[in-house]
């Protein structure tokens, strides 16, 4: 393997890693803020079911992510190289202040910088169905989450026994909290691994295991400030709240990979937390909220700027 192979699959380990560290609090960090899962059950759930879907699911978005945004054969090894950098740094700021901001955003935006860089064409439809999908999915993912809060209200409110409610309750926040970890490795790995397979350098299946250890072990190692933030910083969560606000936003990721779409899990946790804590009257932290928008608007454009930086930057010292 040379030189440039390594730097590929090192920088590729650095934002799979940096997806852990701040997304993971994307499946557990609601379960974790009820107090049903500790951190170290949470961080072992999510390990499992995102190796899971990487592996079994995570094709589609990496075909996305690596040929569809700028057209296979200009998406070479340095190039890669380059998008993963440009989006690991920003996430790894964004991760430090404990914001949960889009990682699939940063690494569209590092692809979208260095096709800008080397004036290769950008495919500007695609990139229109992205955005469209990052606005559509926390607005569905709230909306669903306020359906399945009503219903699982209705449910637990005819149950007697407080023993069977306690035993629902971490069953559905583990149901849950499995279900978005596998939504998770389906689409998350994807923005790790998808240039490198763009670029030709791994096979899907092998590329999606290789970014869900890494994404675990950042899960593991650094991602309690995120978690902190989506699980008790944006409003106050109960176990049922926090099952509707996981599972509203597992579905509406699910339905983006159906589409092969990378949408932001990020977006879509945080809106299924805002939906259930205005219905349930317990309201949200608008300073919080502020925040965490400004990193989602921020996140693309600051990506596309340090993969024009670093591009040139190379080029200077005559690495591209």
């Amino acid at each position: 393997m040379d030189g440039l192979a390594v730097a590929a699959v090192a920088v590729a380990f650095y934002i799979a890693w940096n997806i852990g560290s701040n997304d993971s609090a994307n499946a557990m960090g609601t379960a974790v803020g009820a107090g049903i899962l500790s951190f170290r059950q949470a961080t072992l759930t999510i390990a499992i079911f995102v190796l899971m879907g990487a592996y079994l699911r995570g094709y589609k978005v990496m075909k996305t992510v690596g040929k569809g945004i700028v057209p296979e054969g200009y998406l070479t090894m340095e190039m890669a190289v380059i998008a993963l950098l440009a989006a690991g740094v920003w996430v790894t700021i964004a991760t430090v202040k404990g914001l949960p901001v889009s990682t699939t955003q940063a690494i569209v935006g590092g692809v979208i910088g260095v096709g800008l860089a080397t004036h290769a064409p950008v495919n500007w439809y695609t990139l229109t169905k992205i955005a469209a999908a990052w606005i559509v999915s926390p607005v569905l993912s709230g909306l669903l989450a306020i359906v399945l809060y009503r219903f699982y209200s209705f449910v637990v409110s005819r149950i007697g026994s407080v023993s069977t409610i306690e035993s629902l309750y971490k069953a559905l926040a583990i149901l849950g909290g499995s279900y978005m970890a596998f939504n998770f490795g389906t689409n998350e790995v994807a923005n790790a691994s998808g240039p490198l397979v763009g670029a030709g350098f791994m096979e899907p299946k092998v590329a999606g295991i290789f970014g869900a250890i890494a994404l675990s072990l950042g899960a593991l190692t650094f991602s309690y400030a995120v978690m902190h933030t989506v699980g008790k910083k944006i409003t106050a969560l109960g176990p049922i709240s926090a099952f509707a606000a996981q599972f509203g936003s597992a579905i509406a990721v699910s339905l983006a990979n159906f589409f092969g779409l990378p949408v932001s899990s990020s977006q879509s946790i945080v809106g299924g937390v805002v939906g259930v804590g205005i219905l349930a009257g317990r309201g949200v932290e608008k300073s919080v909220i502020r925040d965490i928008v400004f990193g989602w608007v921020a996140t693309p454009l600051t990506a596309v700027i340090l993969s024009l930086a670093i591009f040139k930057a190379f080029s200077l010292v005559g690495l591209v």
